[in-house]
């Protein structure tokens, strides 16, 4: 009696053994063979992994929407309000570059006047009917006037064109900035983007889990019942059913995390709608990365805060030039008109004018010129020690991206084979347990070993992801994603 019970209880068992059983997550969906792969900048090393943009990411599902990494780095680039603030410094200095070229620009006035006052002079503007007389304290006198003159430095020996200089290095020096920006947008984007994915490929795996446990507590339930079995194993088998339900409501819960990040890091202004990540892994690159040799090389070229750096330098160096200027002598040129009709004794006065050349040093200005210089020339080491402290942490950036690489990609070798050998293991325990050979501590050791191979394995190809993103913005490239 008891043998045909194991027969039976092993017939439905065995079918939760198959090579069908939901006891690994899913694989990822393959790319469909007509998806173009968009291509890396022309100047771009062919060796950078580009994105697969799978179209059909977008759904519309209600309140949410489901983005591949492309689609989350672009709209990033879009709402981000960190690049509206760098797009507004841009503005901010190209006003500075107006404001220094004022100097070299002409200023025109135009002034009207009209006043009283008392004529204690005597001039018989207004003369006292009942006196005869004028002038006096209650005499009142009137004037008017209209004046317009203009005043251009015609040259201050290099003062307005160190300014200038400075404020279009400045201005440069922002435009470079902001490419910085966008690639800590875009970095911040993808990194944010593959924890979304890689947790989200995670609740899949404790999922997968719940399911099988649900199917593991199922078979101890049959053989309990039928009396091949210890009751114990019930016991057994809830609790890893149990504890299979609290990982996957924590996984579940730092997805949703991840995903709130995603959207901190696009810059999604809209509550109404969600962002999801598509379950697909960006295409890894097929070779390692260059000598560390060529990185550096290439991050040099393309780097925008050596650019920005290399600007900022350069107005340093304009104003302490312009410091030294404040010291020189201004040549300057100025006239103007005026014209009074208002009291006037002669009806036909014309108006009057006057032009002239100024020449004005300053011989002493109370130490201002001096700290001028002083701040000047701070301001340019400071320029160039941050030069050249970007340049030391590069390498160290660079080669510390390229290592973990080379390191990821054979732990994913290796951590797939790990899945391979675990979901073997399993199915030989399924199998075991199911002809009454086995035992539920047999059972739960090859669970638990595809669950874990399935997390390195996820966690491996998230590193290697997310190593291949720190080393395009260590590179300072906007490749395709």
């Amino acid at each position: 009696m008891k043998l045909a019970a194991l027969f039976l209880l092993a017939v439905p068992s065995l079918a939760l053994a198959q090579p069908g059983a939901p006891t690994t997550p899913p694989a990822p969906a393959p790319t469909p063979p007509d998806q173009p792969q968009n291509p890396p900048p022309a100047d771009s090393p062919q060796w950078l992994p580009g994105v697969v943009d799978v179209t059909a990411a977008e759904t519309a599902v209600p309140g949410k929407l489901t983005l591949t990494m492309a689609r989350a780095v672009e709209i990033g680039q879009k709402t981000q309000p960190s690049l509206r603030q760098a797009k507004a410094s841009i503005e901010a200095a190209a006003g500075r570059v107006s404001g220094a070229k004022v100097a070299e620009h002409p200023v025109v006035t135009l002034s009207a006047s009209v006043g009283a006052s008392s004529d204690q002079r005597g001039q018989c503007v207004f003369m006292d009917p009942t006196s005869g007389t004028c002038g006096g304290f209650f005499t009142g006198s009137y004037n008017t006037g209209l004046n317009a003159g203009a005043n251009w430095r015609i040259y201050d020996f290099g003062l307005t064109h160190a300014n200038v200089t400075a404020a279009e290095a400045n201005e440069d020096a922002a435009k470079a900035g902001y490419s910085v920006t966008s690639l800590d947008v875009r970095r911040d984007v993808e990194i944010a983007f593959l924890e979304a994915l890689a947790r989200k490929r995670l609740v899949l795996v404790a999922q997968a889990t719940v399911k099988s446990e649900t199917a593991h507590l199922d078979q101890a339930k049959r053989f309990v019942a039928a009396q091949a079995k210890d009751p114990i194993e019930v016991a057994q088998a809830q609790a890893r059913f149990s504890n299979a339900q609290s990982t996957l409501a924590q996984a579940q819960s730092d997805e949703a995390v991840a995903l709130a990040n995603l959207r901190a890091a696009i810059g999604w202004l809209d509550p109404a709608r969600a962002p999801a990540v598509d379950p697909n892994w960006p295409t890894p690159a097929s070779e390692d990365p260059p000598d560390l040799a060529q990185l550096v090389s290439t991050a040099r070229k393309f780097r925008p805060e050596i650019v920005q750096l290399d600007k900022e330098i350069y107005a340093a160096d304009a104003s302490v030039t312009a410091a030294h200027a404040e010291r020189r002598p201004i040549l300057s040129a100025s006239g103007g008109i005026a014209y009074s009709p208002f009291p006037t004794t002669n009806p036909t006065e014309q108006p009057s004018w006057q032009a002239g050349l100024t020449l004005s040093w300053q011989l002493w200005d109370g130490g201002r010129s001096h700290a001028d210089v002083e701040v000047a020339n701070a301001n340019l080491v400071s320029a160039q020690a941050q030069r050249d402290t970007l340049l030391v942490s590069l390498t160290s950036a660079l080669e510390s991206s390229r290592a973990q690489i080379v390191a990821n990609k054979a732990n994913v070798v290796s951590s797939t084979e790990g899945v391979t050998a675990a979901q073997a293991e399993l199915k030989l325990a399924e199998a075991r347990y199911a002809q009454g050979l086995g035992s539920q501590i047999e059972l739960a050791d090859a669970q638990t070993a595809v669950t874990t191979a399935s997390g390195n394995l996820i966690t491996a190809e998230w590193n290697l992801a997310a190593a291949w993103a720190t080393l395009r913005r260590a590179l300072g490239q906007q490749t395709a994603s």
